[in-house]
């Protein structure tokens, strides 16, 4: 089968903003918060861009072509769902649920994601975590308005990988950019929201009761290990930054060379995300002949499982992240 590109879902949000625009080519007036550009969930389904395959949605090619698309999936869809972000003003205080709580409340899947930065200010921070000792305790800030009092901060500059687990109270902070990358899933309770109003002058819904139910009380978030460097020459450094029960997460630094690279999991897709440069995508689809597609900053690649390795290409300096699903084992 063949590797595959996907148009990007614009997503409107009272946050969102209007740089990364440019990049998918959305000309809507409303500010966008999110571009779903690899998703198999039916709130934003991906749908292929161009090449044989064009046209169809990430659910068919599971579905016609399970061995090659979908492998060993913990979810019986795509189970992974990724994302540019763009906060021009705060995103709303949440927290998701874990599978075990959202299969049993809301009938999908619990939401584990991680932000690789892709801007943000010279002071830029997130929220991450809080201090409420008891559930009480976080009730009565709610009813009060005190939840900021509660709230913890983690500085980020652009590179960082931010691992943001199930259950874990968060919120992206204006002037900022990410690529997240999550567990396919739409549920989000929101916990505060600046005191802001939507364009009615209405306060958009809080879930104060469901993030009463999941969020961890007195234990501050396990943090992720540091990255690692997997392979290192002068023009290529591949380097782990995450890895987790859902997703293994891997930055792709080129100057001017090609890489050959292996799946991150025998028998399971990978996706690969251009962020900076340009580059290639070459591979063989399995009829002798040689193919390549190009890889542009906000690119989202799917590469079959069944291809024997493909290769990243590039002349000048080119920047990706890799993600895969299932047990890589340790280099």
């Amino acid at each position: 089968m063949w590797p595959v590109k996907f148009k990007p879902v614009p997503m409107p949000r009272i946050w969102g903003g209007h740089a990364l625009k440019s990049t998918f080519g959305v000309q809507m007036d409303e500010p966008i918060g999110e571009y779903w550009v690899l998703s198999g969930h039916p709130n934003g389904m991906s749908v292929v861009a161009d090449g044989p395959l064009a046209g169809r949605t990430l659910a068919e090619l599971t579905e016609e072509h399970p061995g090659a698309y979908l492998g060993r999936s913990p979810q019986g869809r795509f189970p992974l769902l990724i994302k540019y972000l763009e906060a021009e003003s705060d995103l709303s205080v949440q927290i998701h649920p874990d599978d075990a709580y959202a299969r049993e409340h809301e009938g999908d899947f619990g939401k584990t994601e991680a932000w690789y930065v892709l801007d943000a200010k010279s002071d830029g921070k997130v929220n991450y975590g809080h201090t409420f000792p008891d559930r009480e305790t976080y009730l009565r800030a709610v009813a009060e308005g005190h939840v900021r009092d509660y709230l913890n901060y983690l500085p980020i500059q652009k590179g960082d990988l931010v691992f943001v687990p199930a259950r874990t109270l968060h919120a992206l902070l204006a002037g900022t950019k990410v690529l997240e990358i999550q567990q396919t899933s739409d549920v989000t309770y929101r916990v505060y929201d600046w005191d802001r109003v939507d364009a009615s002058g209405k306060p958009r819904e809080l879930h104060v009761d469901k993030a009463a139910d999941v969020l961890v009380y007195g234990a501050p978030v396990e943090p992720m290990d540091q990255p690692r460097i997997l392979h290192e020459e002068v023009d290529f450094v591949l380097t782990r930054l995450a890895e987790c029960p859902y997703f293994t997460i891997d930055r792709v630094l080129l100057r001017g060379r090609c890489a050959e690279v292996t799946h991150g999991v025998p028998g399971n897709p990978d996706v690969v995300i251009a962020v900076e440069g340009k580059g290639e995508l070459r591979f063989d689809p399995g009829d002798g002949t040689k193919r390549a597609i190009s890889l542009v900053p906000g690119d989202t690649a799917l590469i079959p499982s069944d291809l024997q390795g493909y290769t990243l290409a590039c002349t000048g300096d080119f920047l990706a992240i890799r993600t895969f699903y299932g047990s890589p084992g340790r280099p």
